[in-house]
């Protein structure tokens, strides 16, 4: 296994100028308001905005709202348009913006709702996709927010094809490759955060080759980018714990966390906040010694 990553200050600016460091590392709440959503649905905006303010209290940086799933379960030639995320995210993006002082995320790759919900106090574009589809790029140059670049294979990929080596460098070439077409379209480096793109069914890589990526998180590093790692509840943890349940994976989800913490990730996107934060807060204690 490589070294761990040098302690690199990687931050981001927002559109209004403001420089947020991400050294901790930061953790992203999960608010997924699509009803296939795998994991914790919400029965009303006070129900939302309850696990929200618990979210905020418990230490999250970002909160991460968005009206798509992406799971195993889902077919994605039936994803919701843009004006059904729309109707589902708009509401709340507007409420939290209005009441609590967090950085806000918008969870999709619809220009229309990236346009829609920043308008609405959204500070960062989280796209799934890339910023591939029609729009999108042109959205995320002018509305000036950071923009997080996840690799998508999107069935393109039959998983354990290649070996471990040639995916790492695969999906890092494609990561680059991405940032160079951001940064020609106008969009500047501080504004970038990449995600490798963990999981089974869309993203197309098996567990072991998950479990891979996460070992060697620091070769992404040298893209020169903050990375973003979203393991919380997914199935490659499901499988390694015999657990079909996602309700059922907390533990293991904390263990990614940390994890990808010691391995170089700038923001770890999470359901359960206050439960990681605890292994954070001793990661950071811990850091300060390495």
């Amino acid at each position: 296994m490589n070294k761990p990553p040098p302690n690199i200050n990687f931050s981001i600016r927002l559109a209004d100028g403001r420089l947020i460091s991400l050294l901790k590392p930061s953790v992203m709440g999960v608010i997924n308001l699509s009803p296939d959503s795998f994991y914790q649905p919400y029965c009303s905006h006070d129900e939302i905005l309850h696990a929200i303010e618990r979210m905020i209290i418990s230490g999250a940086d970002i909160i991460d709202i968005g009206g798509e799933a992406t799971n195993l379960t889902v077919d994605l030639k039936n994803s919701p348009n843009a004006q059904q995320q729309i109707d589902r995210v708009a509401p709340v993006v507007e409420m939290v913006a209005k009441r609590f002082q967090v950085l806000i995320s918008i969870d999709t790759s619809e220009p229309q709702v990236m346009r829609e919900a920043v308008s609405l106090g959204a500070h960062l574009i989280n796209d799934q996709r890339g910023l591939q589809a029609p729009g999108a790029l042109k959205a995320a140059v002018e509305l000036k927010t950071p923009v997080c670049l996840m690799h998508f294979f999107n069935y393109s990929r039959q998983p354990g094809s290649c070996s471990l080596p040639e995916l790492l460098a695969t999906i890092k070439a494609d990561l680059g490759t991405s940032a160079i077409r951001c940064q020609s379209a106008g969009i500047t480096p501080e504004r970038i955060i990449i995600d490798p793109g963990f999981g089974q069914g869309h993203y197309c890589k098996n567990t072991k080759e998950n479990y891979y990526l996460l070992a060697n998180l620091s070769e992404f590093t040298h893209l020169g980018f903050p990375i973003l790692v979203g393991w919380s509840r997914k199935s490659m943890i499901g499988e390694t714990l015999g657990k079909i349940n996602p309700q059922e994976r907390l533990y293991g989800s904390i263990a990614a966390a940390a994890l990808a913490a010691m391995r170089g990730a700038s923001i770890i996107r999470v359901h359960d906040v206050p439960e990681t934060m605890d292994a954070i807060k001793v990661f950071r204690a811990f850091s300060n010694f390495c």
